[in-house]
């Protein structure tokens, strides 16, 4: 056999010492992937659970919004029938009133026509007030009553007021 010189066992040596050395990073390589695998994994994990979360709290919210829409068209729809009620009740005590007017003045226009009939100078203000009603002008109110062009006016002027 040949005799292996010191520079090539050195050298021989140094393969093996860096042979080694390459074996232990392949190992902790190795490893490091493992662990760096696992890490991936458990990232993945997470990230699929926060998406089934948010999808979760999407639906929520969906369903909170649903909510607060019926519960607004249901309020909308309360307030809605509690101002027609009280619309139709007050419609209904307007009504009651003005019918209890229609009898006051019936009764008013029936004592004013008792009145008229038993004074004949309220005869000629009742008719003079008829004529005033009627549209006619001063002079027809004046020949045909016989009252003064002042008391006409003033029948005109209460006229005037009651039909505003």
């Amino acid at each position: 056999m040949q005799e292996i010189s010191m520079t090539n066992l050195v050298l021989l040596c140094l393969s093996f010492l860096g042979i080694g050395i390459a074996i232990i990073a392949i190992q902790s390589n190795r490893k490091l992937n493992l662990k760096l695998n696992k890490a991936l994994e458990f990232i993945n994990s997470l990230h699929q659970a926060n998406e089934v979360q948010e999808h979760k709290l999407g639906v929520l919210e969906k369903i909170q919004n649903e909510s607060h829409e019926q519960i607004s068209t249901k309020i909308a729809i309360e307030l809605e029938n509690a101002m027609s009620a009280a619309t139709a009740n007050i419609l209904k005590s307007h009504v009651l009133e003005i019918e209890a007017l229609k009898i006051d003045i019936d009764k008013l226009m029936a004592q004013i026509d008792e009145v008229s009939q038993q004074d004949p100078a309220a005869k000629m203000y009742a008719r003079a007030h008829s004529l005033v009603a009627s549209g006619a002008s001063i002079n027809e109110v004046i020949d045909a009553c016989d009252l003064p062009q002042a008391e006409v006016e003033v029948l005109m002027g209460f006229q005037k007021k009651a039909r505003k």
